[in-house]
């Protein structure tokens, strides 16, 4: 589908300003928003969209910016990719909800490319929810089902959302995960450094010191606001390894890291690992509220 570009695709420059930032409808709106909104809502910048082309959008007082946030994360085709649009029109048009009580045909038409898709080779089964964080919690709770196991392993760092389950294994800051102890075991992540060779941690195999360390004031940038390690060589296959000895099932969360962010359309790809559960989210609906998790049949 060709759809002739709009106005803020034709602009001559972006960013184009023509008010300071914020400007006055801006500012004028952040004082509404702090009366009505709950301040738990986390805001990273000043900023009042109220239209989006590509990776430009419109703010309210006319301003153009670039958005390298991609939304968050999400608008990977870009904001209002005519395509996204027009599916999205056309959907509405026939049947906007309705209840996983019955049959959609759209539902499992979903879960079979995410399933022909997914980086496992054997056959794959698909939960679709609504973000990542609840599909995150899915995941979870299959893995406790497979397995009739407790525990949960998780890395220091590591960012898997804000509701309870999720928040409990997320541990980029010290507080999310207080208090989930006897449930979990978080480990130091083998990640490598901005600059240089060296590995900064390597990750020992024993859960009790590592759960020690969980304890402190351990504190790294939520990956939500730019900060994503990348593993050293022979991690990823290290860990597929343990799993397999212990009959752990290994989900790889690639809700920030998939959709293709990474060069392939999974970040675990990148190390030829094949995990027993994707998690993903964001990037794959361009801006709608969808997630899922993708588990092979041996999970």
């Amino acid at each position: 589908m060709t759809q002739a570009p709009g106005k803020l695709a034709q602009a001559p420059a972006v960013p184009h300003i023509v008010t300071e930032l914020p400007g006055p409808k801006a500012c004028a709106h952040l004082e509404f928003d702090r009366q009505w909104t709950s301040p738990s809502v986390p805001r990273a910048y000043p900023v009042v969209p109220i239209r989006g082309e590509g990776c430009t959008i419109e703010d309210i007082d006319g301003n153009l910016l670039l958005d390298f946030n991609a939304g968050i994360a999400v608008t990977s085709t870009g904001h209002c990719h005519p395509d996204v649009v027009a599916a999205i029109q056309a959907q509405a048009g026939k049947l906007i909800h309705y209840s996983a009580d019955f049959y959609l045909p759209i539902y499992a038409e979903m879960c079979a490319e995410l399933a022909r898709i997914a980086p496992m080779k054997e056959k794959c089964r698909v939960f679709l929810s609504n973000s990542g964080t609840e599909a995150v919690e899915g995941a979870i709770k299959l893995a406790k089902f497979a397995t009739k196991r407790q525990y949960l392993v998780a890395f220091l760092g590591a960012f898997h959302g804000r509701t309870y389950g999720s928040v409990s294994l997320t541990a980029s800051k010290a507080k999310y995960h207080a208090g989930f102890g006897p449930m979990l075991r978080h480990l130091p992540c083998a990640v490598r450094p901005r600059r240089g060779p060296q590995v900064v941690r390597r990750c020992p195999v024993q859960p009790p010191r590592a759960r020690r360390r969980s304890g402190g004031d351990h504190r790294r940038a939520d990956p939500g606001r730019g900060r994503l390690c990348r593993p050293e060589d022979g991690f990823m296959q290290g860990l597929r390894r343990i799993c397999d000895e212990h009959g752990i099932v290994l989900i790889s969360d690639e809700v920030q890291a998939g959709a293709g962010r990474t060069g392939k359309m999974w970040s675990i790809q990148n190390w030829d690992v094949e995990p027993d559960i994707v998690v993903t989210a964001k990037g794959i609906a361009s801006g709608m509220p969808l997630s899922a998790f993708i588990a092979a049949s041996r999970s």
